[in-house]
């Protein structure tokens, strides 16, 4: 199967016959796969695909994903922990980054915190009169 895909690209090709997926290279079937069997194949390898390009393209994420907590919004582009730590890094100490940002005249000053905010729930305070029982 390592062959095949080591091969190049144009001189394969993928079609059908009545419930199955065939792979055909020169010519020549290859791989027949049921058609449910198929979908999970092609799920697989869209999946790993998109892990090797997220490593790929690390420095483009890392960057985007900065420049999104830099405006405080609450959505990553990433779940990678190492792509996430050097964004923080990035929205931190980018000088050039703060300066970017749009709607802006003189950047954002430095000082000024960086993430999306939280909200703290407190418990409502008591009064005077709750959990008191009255004399009679």
């Amino acid at each position: 199967m390592v062959e095949i895909l080591k091969s190049k690209l144009s001189e394969m090709t993928v079609s059908r016959d009545g419930l199955d997926v065939v792979l055909v290279k020169n010519g020549q079937r290859v791989c027949e796969l049921p058609w449910d069997a198929a979908l999970v194949l092609a799920r697989a390898i869209t999946i790993q695909a998109r892990r090797i390009e997220e490593w790929v393209k690390a420095e483009r994420v890392s960057l985007d994903q900065a420049f999104i907590l830099r405006q405080g919004l609450p959505f990553g582009l990433t779940s990678n922990p190492m792509i996430i730590q050097e964004a923080y890094k990035e929205a931190a100490h980018n000088t050039e980054l703060r300066k970017r940002i749009p709607h802006v005249d003189e950047g954002i000053r430095s000082r000024e915190a960086l993430g999306t905010p939280s909200l703290i729930k407190h418990r409502p305070k008591k009064e005077a009169g709750d959990g008191l029982q009255q004399k009679k």
